[in-house]
């Protein structure tokens, strides 16, 4: 309802409430019966908002609001632009010649924004359905979905960063560099795959960001959105974080303490493993492998073998390494000195045997024996 009209230095001022999908042309006629002109425009807010036009001094003057969805096709000056879009845009629908006149900020006309505008609306929008995807460290791809709002037919572009490194020449990487585009053939999904390197130690965990990217305006057949066109490629170590500690053997030849990092990943034919990262010690190799059970957050590893024959050694013959894991005890702990650091929480501890044979022609084998505590640390 508009409120009380009223009349200041000539000036007549009305107010009314408004909707903001809409904007409100102001009509006026001499009479009922005339055709009215349009004397004023304004578009919506949701609030109360004003209308004002100069008073008629030589006679009466009837005035109406009309209210038009912000939406509407309809152009005061049939320029091919809106009204409704011209007063979104700070421009006055009264006034003709608006289209021809160049776009603020633009090299074009206010038509050709327009057009470009409203094409680029009618475009398909590509996006990641999923902000993050997350894989383990020894799998060999990871398919990355991407969504568009309707069918397309062409490419989409992409661009990688993050702090996984790609593969190249003297350089052992997290993943191969793909072609930066993937094909879309009349759908609404698309997959881009990334070709990562499994890797034979533990490193901390890496990232991949994907980006994608809306070819040149001149060329546009999709559009992308800042919130969506992003994603992240985790590289987890192990399924359950990655454990740290000590292997020592208490007696025998391998006797000392030896640091070591421990992960569970999935091997050949879905096999779990743990992964031992014994980095340095010449008769275990750097790393190795023993079937792991998961149990709950912790692990199970329940008679796990690992077999190693060391050549070149200074003794002149093969010795074959043999380590055999009894069951892990799962140990709550309010702090402890594990490899070097003080641990706060839970240890999982091994009882470990160790074997050591071909060291004489005799074929003694020396023994020992000792314990695996690990700790998670990621």
């Amino acid at each position: 309802m508009i409120s009380p009209v009223t009349v200041t230095n000539g000036t007549i001022n009305m107010n009314f409430p408004t909707r903001s999908d809409s904007y409100y042309l102001l009509h006026a006629s001499p009479t009922l019966a005339s055709t009215s002109s349009m004397v004023n425009a304004l578009q919506g807010s949701g609030g109360q908002l004003g209308f004002n036009a100069t008073a008629n001094r030589s006679g009466s003057m009837f005035y109406r609001v009309e209210q038009i969805p912000l939406n509407s096709a309809n152009s005061l000056q049939n320029d091919g632009i809106p009204d409704g879009w011209k007063l979104q845009q700070g421009l006055n629908p009264l006034v003709p010649g608006v289209g021809t006149n160049l776009a603020t900020g633009y090299a074009t006309t206010w038509l050709q924004v327009y057009k470009w505008q409203t094409n680029l609306a009618a475009l398909p929008i590509a996006y990641f359905p999923n902000a993050a995807t997350t894989v383990v460290v020894g799998s060999t791809n990871v398919l990355v979905p991407v969504a568009l709002t309707k069918p397309y037919t062409g490419w989409l572009t992409y661009n990688l960063s993050g702090t996984a490194i790609p593969q190249s020449s003297g350089v052992t990487g997290d993943y191969v560099s793909p072609s930066g585009k993937v094909f879309v053939a009349n759908s609404t999904t698309a997959n881009i795959s990334i070709n990562l390197v499994p890797e034979t130690d533990i490193e901390i965990n890496r990232s991949i960001v994907i980006a994608l990217s809306a070819p040149p305006v001149a060329s546009q057949s999709y559009a992308i959105t800042t919130n969506t066109c992003v994603t992240l490629v985790q590289i987890m170590q192990s399924t359950q974080g990655v454990y740290v500690g000590t292997l020592t053997i208490t007696n025998g030849l391998l006797s000392g303490a030896q640091s070591v990092k421990m992960a569970l990943r999935t091997g050949a034919g879905g096999v779990p493993l743990a992964l031992l990262d014994v980095t340095g010690n010449s008769l275990l190799g750097n790393t190795f492998t023993v079937p792991v059970t998961a149990v709950g957050k912790g692990f199970q590893l329940n008679g796990g073998q690992f077999s190693n024959t060391v050549t070149n050694t200074p003794w002149g013959r093969n010795v074959i390494v043999n380590l055999t894991f009894g069951n892990t005890q799962f140990v709550n702990v309010t702090s402890s000195s594990l490899g070097g650091q003080t641990v706060y929480g839970s240890i999982f501890s091994t009882p470990v045997t160790v074997n050591l044979s071909g060291l004489t022609s005799s074929g003694l084998s020396y023994s020992g024996s000792g314990t695996l505590n690990l700790s998670q640390d990621q």
